[in-house]
């Protein structure tokens, strides 16, 4: 018999557009998704170099000039290191004019000079010698850690976590304030810090880093703490929350967050609002991050993160220290967090801070801000101690 040949199939011209606006409504979210995914979770050092506009030497001092209209320009001392690498500078206050003139503290600014431009910071030191501490080396789940020592008893340790894309020395700015009260400082590393000197994980938002965190605070608790202290820089504020929230302890006696990354939607949905992006697409666009994801990248459900939505938070005392000139999580998220919570947290605003920058624009404040805090959680301290500014080396 002669083979029976199937038509092929017709798609008709209007189901065609239909199918291909279909592909298009699923595969457009997708790919936003993945983008924004992506972005939010490079667990990358920053990329962005400053220019050097100027450099000259006043007496013993060298000084760089900078743009008297960007970050160089920011309240307080910071740090540059050269786009090629190398140590980092410490530079002074900046007197702003023309230029926005800083001198150079310490280190050397060869580097910058010759490549003409660097990366800013607020890191003021990369080892706690350099401010002066002497530090235990440890190791928690693999991974390093510093112990600063109190030379007193207290029984109160605190525990720092930094940021998305830093390293444990991003925290030590705010020791000194702890450690003129007489308590031990664990700085611990987990899975996407920088110290670790290999390329980062993807971040998971703290979905599963809380757990390094967890195991420092079992750590300092088998070496002797009584009560924990948490500080939060950014995301490390959602670790913390999340590691509170996945294991309450009632040694844990409180949480201090620093520039606090918590209403991810909502940081999202700034930033894509910064870059020109319309306000209904900017509330929806963070919701599309689950849609295509990596193999082994966990669903990232908002309304289970700590602190989204204004809601989820431990009912633990809590302070926030977040500056006003925060462009990366803006300050407008946590006055309105803290006005949900007002029973369980305190807030000090540091005026013209950028992320994570509080200490830096205001070391007195930071440091007469954490003493009153931590006075009104009833813990053991000694006479007052607190040096106006912490000097680093």
């Amino acid at each position: 018999m002669p083979e029976t040949r199937q038509a092929p199939l017709m798609v008709r011209p209007a189901a065609r557009r239909v199918l291909a606006a279909a592909a298009a409504a699923f595969c457009l979210p997708a790919l936003a998704g993945a983008l924004i995914r992506a972005k939010i979770t490079d667990a990358g050092p920053g990329k962005t170099l400053v220019p050097v506009h100027g450099y000259g030497q006043i007496g013993k001092r060298q000084y760089l000039d900078f743009d008297p209209r960007g970050f160089a320009a920011h309240p307080g001392r910071l740090s540059m290191r050269a786009a090629s690498g190398g140590g980092i500078v410490v530079l002074g206050p900046p007197a702003v004019g023309i230029t926005a003139r800083r001198t150079v503290e310490s280190g050397d600014p060869a580097g910058i000079i010759r490549d003409g431009k660097g990366r800013l910071s607020g890191h003021l030191g990369e080892a706690p010698a350099d401010f002066g501490f002497v530090a235990e080396d440890a190791t928690i789940g693999g991974r390093p850690a510093w112990i600063i020592p109190s030379s007193q008893d207290t029984g109160v340790w605190v525990i720092h976590v930094h940021g998305l894309g830093s390293s444990r020395s991003q925290c030590l700015r705010g020791v000194a304030a702890f450690a003129a009260l007489g308590y031990t400082s664990l700085l611990p590393t987990y899975r996407t810090s920088l110290d670790l000197g290999t390329t980062p994980e993807r971040s998971h938002l703290g979905l599963t880093e809380w757990k390094d965190i967890e195991a420092a605070r079992r750590y300092a608790m088998d070496r002797g703490a009584r009560r924990i202290l948490f500080v939060g820089w950014s995301l490390g504020a959602s670790i913390v929350l999340r590691t509170i929230e996945r294991c309450p302890e009632p040694g844990i006696a409180g949480a201090l967050l620093v520039s606090p990354a918590l209403d991810w939607p909502a940081i999202i949905s700034a930033q894509l609002r910064r870059s020109g992006c319309p306000g209904f697409l900017a509330r929806w666009l963070p919701h599309t991050v689950s849609l295509v994801r990596r193999r082994g990248e966990p669903v990232i459900r908002w309304r289970e993160m700590p602190a989204t939505h204004m809601h989820n938070h431990p009912s633990i005392p809590s302070m926030i220290f977040h500056g006003t000139e925060d462009h990366s999580v803006p300050i407008k998220l946590s006055r309105a967090f803290v006005s949900r919570h007002s029973q369980s947290v305190g807030f000090v605003e540091f005026d013209g801070a950028h992320h994570t920058l509080e200490w830096n624009s205001a070391p007195q404040l930071w440091n007469e801000s954490v003493q009153a805090w931590c006075r009104t959680l009833g813990l053991e301290t000694p006479v007052d101690l607190i040096e106006p500014v912490s000097e680093a080396k």
